[in-house]
Protein backbone atom coordinates (compact mmCIF):
# COMPACT_ATOMS: atom_id res chain seq x y z
CA UNK A 1 0.00 0.00 0.00
CA UNK A 2 1.52 3.32 -0.76
CA UNK A 3 1.46 6.59 1.14
CA UNK A 4 0.06 10.30 0.33
CA UNK A 5 3.34 11.24 -0.46
CA UNK A 6 3.11 9.14 -3.26
CA UNK A 7 0.09 10.79 -4.97
CA UNK A 8 0.99 11.83 -8.15
CA UNK A 9 -1.05 14.41 -10.83
CA UNK A 10 -3.30 13.00 -13.10
CA UNK A 11 -3.64 9.57 -11.18
CA UNK A 12 -7.57 9.32 -11.01
CA UNK A 13 -8.14 5.43 -9.62
CA UNK A 14 -9.68 5.42 -6.37
CA UNK A 15 -7.42 4.03 -4.04
CA UNK A 16 -6.37 3.48 -0.50
CA UNK A 17 -3.38 5.15 0.72
CA UNK A 18 -1.54 5.28 4.27
CA UNK A 19 -1.20 8.29 5.79
CA UNK A 20 1.70 8.76 9.28
CA UNK A 21 1.19 10.99 12.33
CA UNK A 22 0.92 14.63 10.49
CA UNK A 23 0.07 18.34 11.33
CA UNK A 24 -1.87 20.22 8.84
CA UNK A 25 -0.52 24.11 8.89
CA UNK A 26 -2.53 26.82 7.28
CA UNK A 27 -5.17 29.79 7.82
CA UNK A 28 -8.38 28.76 9.42
CA UNK A 29 -12.14 30.05 9.53
CA UNK A 30 -15.64 28.60 10.90
CA UNK A 31 -18.13 27.89 7.86
CA UNK A 32 -21.10 26.46 7.86
CA UNK A 33 -24.50 27.26 9.93
CA UNK A 34 -25.48 30.52 9.98
CA UNK A 35 -22.34 31.62 8.58
CA UNK A 36 -22.58 30.20 5.36
CA UNK A 37 -19.52 29.14 2.99
CA UNK A 38 -16.57 31.12 4.21
CA UNK A 39 -14.33 28.72 2.82
CA UNK A 40 -13.79 30.22 -0.47
CA UNK A 41 -13.30 33.04 0.36
CA UNK A 42 -10.33 32.33 3.19
CA UNK A 43 -8.60 30.29 0.14
CA UNK A 44 -8.66 33.44 -1.88
CA UNK A 45 -7.40 35.30 0.72
CA UNK A 46 -4.71 32.66 1.81
CA UNK A 47 -3.72 31.82 -1.67
CA UNK A 48 -2.83 35.36 -2.79
CA UNK A 49 -1.27 36.45 0.47
CA UNK A 50 2.21 36.22 1.48
CA UNK A 51 1.38 33.33 4.41
CA UNK A 52 1.06 31.18 1.28
CA UNK A 53 4.47 31.85 0.75
CA UNK A 54 5.27 30.74 4.31
CA UNK A 55 2.93 27.92 4.10
CA UNK A 56 4.30 26.94 0.90
CA UNK A 57 8.00 26.21 2.12
CA UNK A 58 7.13 23.98 5.08
CA UNK A 59 8.02 20.26 4.78
CA UNK A 60 5.37 18.00 3.51
CA UNK A 61 3.42 14.71 4.10
CA UNK A 62 1.37 15.57 1.03
CA UNK A 63 2.95 17.36 -1.61
CA UNK A 64 -0.03 19.59 -2.15
CA UNK A 65 -2.25 22.73 -0.88
CA UNK A 66 -5.44 21.60 1.13
CA UNK A 67 -8.59 22.33 2.97
CA UNK A 68 -8.80 20.48 5.97
CA UNK A 69 -12.34 19.89 7.32
CA UNK A 70 -12.32 19.33 11.50
CA UNK A 71 -14.24 20.27 14.64
CA UNK A 72 -17.71 20.08 13.22
CA UNK A 73 -20.35 21.36 16.07
CA UNK A 74 -23.85 19.43 15.72
CA UNK A 75 -25.67 22.35 17.51
CA UNK A 76 -23.86 25.03 15.14
CA UNK A 77 -23.74 22.68 12.13
CA UNK A 78 -20.08 24.56 11.82
CA UNK A 79 -16.96 23.62 11.14
CA UNK A 80 -13.27 24.62 11.12
CA UNK A 81 -11.67 24.50 7.66
CA UNK A 82 -8.19 25.18 6.95
CA UNK A 83 -6.34 26.40 3.99
CA UNK A 84 -2.74 24.96 4.11
CA UNK A 85 -0.24 21.94 4.15
CA UNK A 86 -0.03 18.07 5.40
CA UNK A 87 2.65 18.19 6.78
CA UNK A 88 5.22 15.77 9.23
CA UNK A 89 4.11 15.31 12.41
CA UNK A 90 5.71 18.27 14.71
CA UNK A 91 6.96 20.57 11.82
CA UNK A 92 7.39 24.20 13.73
CA UNK A 93 4.20 26.23 13.61
CA UNK A 94 5.10 29.73 11.89
CA UNK A 95 3.90 32.55 13.59
CA UNK A 96 -0.01 33.45 12.80
CA UNK A 97 -1.15 30.38 11.87
CA UNK A 98 -3.06 27.50 13.23
CA UNK A 99 -2.41 23.98 13.27
CA UNK A 100 -4.25 20.67 14.02
CA UNK A 101 -2.56 17.16 14.49
CA UNK A 102 -3.86 13.73 13.09
CA UNK A 103 -2.83 9.84 14.43
CA UNK A 104 -1.59 7.82 11.55
CA UNK A 105 -4.44 6.13 9.80
CA UNK A 106 -5.26 5.01 6.20
CA UNK A 107 -7.00 7.51 3.91
CA UNK A 108 -9.54 6.54 0.80
CA UNK A 109 -8.15 9.19 -1.85
CA UNK A 110 -11.06 10.62 -4.01
CA UNK A 111 -11.22 10.90 -7.86
CA UNK A 112 -11.27 14.19 -9.08
CA UNK A 113 -14.16 16.33 -9.12
CA UNK A 114 -16.08 13.45 -7.18
CA UNK A 115 -17.36 14.94 -3.68
CA UNK A 116 -16.57 13.22 -0.21
CA UNK A 117 -19.72 11.14 0.02
CA UNK A 118 -18.83 9.47 -3.22
CA UNK A 119 -15.66 8.59 -2.07
CA UNK A 120 -16.91 6.92 1.55
CA UNK A 121 -19.27 4.96 -1.01
CA UNK A 122 -16.42 3.74 -2.97
CA UNK A 123 -14.20 3.05 0.02
CA UNK A 124 -17.48 0.97 1.78
CA UNK A 125 -17.41 -1.00 -1.62
CA UNK A 126 -13.95 -2.05 -1.24
CA UNK A 127 -15.27 -2.55 3.06
CA UNK A 128 -13.58 0.22 4.31
CA UNK A 129 -15.80 2.55 6.57
CA UNK A 130 -15.11 5.79 7.91
CA UNK A 131 -12.55 6.45 10.60
CA UNK A 132 -14.06 9.75 12.53
CA UNK A 133 -14.08 8.43 15.83
CA UNK A 134 -10.08 8.80 16.09
CA UNK A 135 -9.46 10.81 12.68
CA UNK A 136 -12.29 13.71 12.89
CA UNK A 137 -11.32 14.91 9.79
CA UNK A 138 -11.68 14.77 5.92
CA UNK A 139 -9.53 17.12 3.53
CA UNK A 140 -9.71 17.65 -0.53
CA UNK A 141 -6.51 18.37 -1.67
CA UNK A 142 -5.81 20.23 -4.87
CA UNK A 143 -2.95 19.37 -7.06
CA UNK A 144 -2.14 22.01 -9.54
CA UNK A 145 -1.20 20.57 -12.92
CA UNK A 146 -4.61 18.82 -12.45
CA UNK A 147 -6.38 22.37 -11.81
CA UNK A 148 -4.30 24.19 -14.71
CA UNK A 149 -5.78 21.36 -17.28
CA UNK A 150 -9.33 21.02 -15.58
CA UNK A 151 -12.25 21.55 -17.87
CA UNK A 152 -15.22 21.47 -16.22
CA UNK A 153 -16.80 24.39 -14.49
CA UNK A 154 -19.03 22.68 -12.55
CA UNK A 155 -16.72 20.20 -10.58
CA UNK A 156 -14.32 20.81 -8.68
CA UNK A 157 -11.05 19.82 -9.41
CA UNK A 158 -9.75 18.41 -6.33
CA UNK A 159 -9.63 15.22 -4.75
CA UNK A 160 -10.91 14.15 -1.22
CA UNK A 161 -8.86 12.55 1.87
CA UNK A 162 -11.11 10.54 3.98
CA UNK A 163 -9.74 8.55 6.93
CA UNK A 164 -10.73 5.05 6.94
CA UNK A 165 -10.38 1.34 8.33
CA UNK A 166 -11.21 -1.88 7.58
CA UNK A 167 -15.25 -2.59 8.29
Amino acid sequence: MRTVLDIKPFENEFEIFTMPKVRVIGKEARCGGALGNTAPALAQETIFSSSYKILEKLPRALNYGCGWTCDYDAETDTFSYIVGFITPADTPVPEGFTYRDSPATLCARGLIGEDAGQTIKRAKELGYVTNWEDCPWNSEFYIQEEEDAWTQPNLEPCHWLVPVKKA
